[in-house]
């Protein structure tokens, strides 16, 4: 670029023709960085930014833009060292007036404030190295800066300012590089503007490698199409590295640079770390890294944790002699004496030391498995290190097994938990019982995971053994026996060993392990029909997770569980955005909670007729199961219901009929439960078969189905099934001719859904008896028809104005329970509880518990 000592304007003329540096060719404007610099009125405008980030061009940018009539001066410091006394004669040739005698401040001071007309002073590459007494007088100078003088400075070192002090003025207006980014659209404009056509999956690769580096990006991108771009971003070019090389190496002290080279070796690094890594000083010269801008990307709020900008740390690692071997170990041994166990094996591994990242594994934890993606970094170093390793000692064979079950390889268990035997017997009773229970536990929830009936027995077993030091595998019993309870109807049971995992959990203080019980707990939430209460659930345990680790297996099956109760509630769009975002997130980990994602995408998009990619959803689905080894015991009967659910949307009854057939005879002849997350399986398979027979027109044998399933749902209190059976019902008596008695199941029906917000059902009836809404009201067919829920209106066919749920709490009221004794009673939360108080008392125009009692024996709601 052009480089000029300065440009004045003393006169009104547009400042649109003046003459400025002239900004590069194929320019791209980042009118979202200068629009709020122009508009901010600060009188500093700092931008500061390591090389190559278009500080220079910004700054070009906003003054060309500057208001008429205003006075510009340009002063070009090359990033050089200046004294107060040089800035003084450079400002007055600049502004072509005699420079003040003194003092070289007071005489900057009493130059300044000589213009009368609107001045914006910039200066360009300000001095990179530290200028004290140059940093002082600017200090005191924008302190003093008269109301018509605005200073643009921008450089690549923060300048020994009172910033702070300036920001809380309001005086201030501050942009760093990672602001100065290209995002994806001024990559576009970049790619137009050089006339290249980039495939959108290279563009964002090209985007994440640089991290938006406009130098790195245009250095890339110079003189190449699209292989020789692909090439180049996997292996670097060399003028990207002269680039950096004269640019970020050349003008450093060599321990600076030195250390820009160790670090780009380390994936996350703080001042405490740098003290170890780094030769003596190693946290000062993390600070004066930071000083000097040299592509520090912080990691968190506090400003403790950074790591080096990718483009930089993927050259530096190019280049021959690599991090020593004693680094990565004192790095190691760092973060084991912290507890982090994962980045003390990562190290251990770069610094090819199989044998210390096999003792630092034995730390390794249940619960570390479930942060991130630390059940695949597990499982990659099995890949990675000697087989034996894994095998040497009982804790790592245990470990290992969990880790292949957690990642949904439960084929694999068997044969890494053959290899306990060599280690039997212990050398005393109670190391055997332990290691025993360990494995009988283990087998309990890989048995769960297979649906296999004996799972509860290996638990039970398990926990009588258990020490209280192995708490974290007596959590994994308790949920394997909850998700035991809910596959066979016991939702008491399956309540109790959800309270006996979570009290556990939170004793040890265990986020990660109470947001994997709660996700049972939401699951149990649903089959009661309390949906509103497991979104609430659903939303407030995963806020809880996220302060605690930001991606992982938890974090994915609590956004996915939420989704499946915004499903059944017939909110579409929540519900798909749910399915996604939680997609993403167990892909980010490998986690097999994937398949929950295009179960519940599948259902949406059978709702919206889209059968073609309900059908590649399916085929999506089984593929990535198979790409993560996981059995099919463990996904084939619910792609197999989904399957039938896409036959039966596209007309297809007998086809569906036949497949749902297939699917329980599979089932019994194997004497398996329902797999885990899917607990009600095989009821809806059942309740689809009445649906299918149904429409076959054998409504005899529907209606027989129909009233056995009902009549066991009502007796294990899965009111959501009841509800749902009760639309079937409504279907049967329709094809018999029986309308009177439809209508009057229907009412049912509608007040069931209303109660439990479930709204899914209604939508789906509707669509398939769209003149039943002639029943309702306007404004409830309106509802009915955008998709939204059926209002208050709706009551009970004795005239009750209470739903059964509000009927069933006001009841327990009457015989003087708390509130807390009702949840515990009804199994619902205590703040479901009070919300049904609310409503009751609303609705009976009371204002007290005793009133809502009195007004309803008096109006015969109950004896």
């Amino acid at each position: 670029m052009t480089r000029h000592a300065h440009v004045r304007v003393l006169d009104s003329r547009p400042v649109a023709s003046l003459q400025l540096p002239r900004l590069p060719v194929n320019h791209v404007s980042r009118s979202r960085v200068s629009e709020p610099l122009l508009a901010s009125g600060s009188r500093l405008s700092l931008i500061c930014a390591p090389a190559g980030f278009g500080k220079s061009v910004l700054l070009n940018e906003c003054l060309r833009q500057a208001p008429p009539a205003t006075q510009l001066v340009w002063l070009d410091l090359l990033g050089r060292t200046l004294s107060p006394a040089d800035l003084l004669a450079r400002l007055a040739q600049a502004l072509d007036q005699p420079a003040p005698p003194g003092d070289p401040e007071a005489a900057l001071t009493e130059l300044l404030s000589r213009s009368e007309q609107p001045l914006w002073i910039a200066l360009n590459d300000y001095p990179r190295q530290a200028s004290p007494e140059l940093d002082a007088c600017l200090d005191r100078l924008v302190e003093q800066t008269p109301a018509n003088l605005r200073w643009w400075v921008c450089g690549r070192r923060r300048p020994a300012w009172n910033l702070p002090r300036l920001l809380l003025q309001g005086d201030l207006f501050e942009v760093d590089g990672p602001a100065l980014a290209f995002d994806a659209q001024e990559l576009q404009q970049l790619l137009d503007e050089q006339r290249l056509s980039v495939p959108e999956e290279l563009a964002g690769q090209l985007l994440h490698d640089t991290e938006g580096w406009p130098a790195g990006i245009c250095l890339l991108l110079f003189k190449t199409d699209t292989e020789g771009l692909r090439e180049r971003i996997a292996g670097g070019t060399p003028l990207l590295q002269e680039y950096i090389g004269r640019e970020v190496l050349n003008d450093l002290p060599l321990p600076l640079a030195r250390a820009l080279r160790v670090l780009a070796h380390i994936p996350r690094f703080s001042a405490d770390l740098c003290e170890q890594l780094l030769e003596e000083g190693g946290a000062e010269m993390l600070g004066e890294l930071r000083d000097r801008q040299l592509f520090l990307h912080g990691l968190d709020s506090s400003g403790q944790w950074f790591r080096l900008w990718r483009p930089l740390a993927l050259i530096l690692k190019r280049q021959p002699g690599g991090l020593p071997t004693q680094a990565h170990l004192r790095a190691c041994r760092w973060f084991f004496q912290r507890g982090e166990v994962r980045e003390a094996v990562e190290h251990a591994l770069w610094a090819e030391q199989p044998e210390v990242a096999a003792s630092y594994l034995q730390r390794f934890g249940q619960e570390q498995l479930l942060v991130e993606h630390s059940v695949t970094q597990f499982l990659q170093w099995r890949d990675e290190l000697p087989s034996s390793l894994f095998a040497s000692t009982p804790r790592l064979i245990t470990l290992l097994g969990w880790a292949l079950m957690i990642s949904a390889r439960l084929d694999e268990v068997d044969a890494c938990m053959a290899d306990i035997g060599r280690f039997l017997p212990q050398a005393d009773a109670r190391r055997q019982r332990q290691l025993l229970a360990q494995w009988q536990a283990l087998q309990g929830v890989v048995q769960r995971q297979r649906g296999q009936p004996s799972a509860r027995q290996h638990c039970l077993e398990a926990l009588e053994v258990l020490s209280e030091s192995a708490w974290s595998q007596r959590i994994l019993c308790y949920q394997a026996l909850a998700q035991q309870a809910m596959a066979l109807g016991e939702l008491e049971a399956a309540a109790h060993y959800c309270d006996d995992g979570l009290r556990l959990a939170r004793s040890h203080g265990s986020v990660v392990f109470e947001g994997m019980l709660e996700v049972e707990h939401i699951q149990l939430l649903a089959l009661l029909g309390e949906f509103e209460q497991g979104v609430a659930l659903a939303e407030a345990t995963a806020t809880q997770v996220s302060k605690t680790l930001r991606h992982g297996p938890v974090n994915a099956r609590l956004l996915l569980v939420r989704a499946c109760q915004l499903l059944y509630q017939g909110r579409a769009d929540e519900a798909r955005a749910g399915c996604l975002a939680g997609l993403a997130e167990a892909e980010r980990c490998e986690d097999a909670s994937r398949l929950f994602a295009y179960l519940g995408l599948i259902e949406l998009a059978n709702d919206e007729g889209d059968f073609a990619q309900a059908a590649h959803l399916a085929r999506e689905a089984e593929r990535v199961m198979q790409w993560q080894h996981v059995p099919e015991v463990r996904y084939r009967g619910p792609l197999q219901f989904a399957c039938a659910r896409l036959q039966l949307a596209q007309g297809d009854v007998a086809g569906a009929h036949d497949t749902l057939i297939g699917l329980l005879d599979c089932y019994r002849k194997h004497e398996r439960l329902a797999p885990s997350g899917f607990t009600d399986l095989m009821l809806r398979a059942r309740l689809d078969v009445a649906r299918c027979e149904v429409r076959l027109g054998r409504v005899d044998a529907a209606q027989r189905g129909l009233r056995q399933l009902y009549e066991e749902c009502v007796s294990k209190g899965l009111l959501a099934l009841v509800c749902e059976c009760r639309f079937v019902l409504v279907e049967a008596l329709l094809a018999e001719g029986r309308q009177s008695q439809a209508e009057a199941e229907l009412q049912r029906a509608l007040n069931e859904a209303q109660r439990m917000q479930l709204f899914r059902p209604v939508q789906a009836f509707f669509r398939l008896h769209p003149s039943l809404l002639s029943h309702a009201t306007s404004a409830q067919r309106e509802r009915l028809q955008r998709g939204e829920l059926v209002d208050e209106a709706v009551r009970r066919e004795d005239g009750s104005p209470l739903s059964t749920r509000e009927l069933a709490v006001l009841s327990l009221i009457a015989q003087g329970l708390s509130n807390q004794e009702i949840a515990e009673r009804l199994y619902i939360s205590l703040h479901t509880v009070k919300t049904h108080a609310r409503r009751i008392n609303s609705k009976l125009k009371v204002e007290r518990r005793t009133q809502a009692v009195a007004k309803a024996k008096a109006l015969g709601l109950f004896d």
